[in-house]
């Protein structure tokens, strides 16, 4: 058995920080192997490069319908046409922006 270190009142044996660590080391991977973890850590990677809105919030669609959330394919469909005409929208409305300002 290993030394003892005495931290005031309270003795911790070295044996015990090991097993606590190993312990530790465990739980982050079991947290490593969750789905969500995964999740933002695939996130993290595509925001890191910057994509444009239209392409967050594709993304956004694609995670939420992967995981069922629109409750059915054809809330899924709406969804998806309702992202379509959100980004058409815009996407005009960006191009009528961008005319008036190089029209001043």
């Amino acid at each position: 058995m290993q030394k003892s270190q005495h931290y005031g009142a309270k003795e911790v044996s070295a044996e015990s920080s090991t097993k606590k660590v190993k312990q530790e080391d465990k739980r982050i991977q079991r947290i490593r192997g969750r789905t969500s973890y995964l999740l933002f850590q695939e996130l993290y990677g595509f925001l890191k490069n910057k994509p444009d809105i239209a392409d967050v919030l594709r993304k956004f669609y694609t995670i939420l319908d992967s995981r069922c959330s629109f409750g059915s394919r054809r809330n899924a469909e709406y969804a998806a046409e309702s992202l379509d005409l959100v980004l058409k929208d815009k996407a005009q409305k960006d191009e009528l922006s961008r005319n008036e300002t190089e029209a001043c």
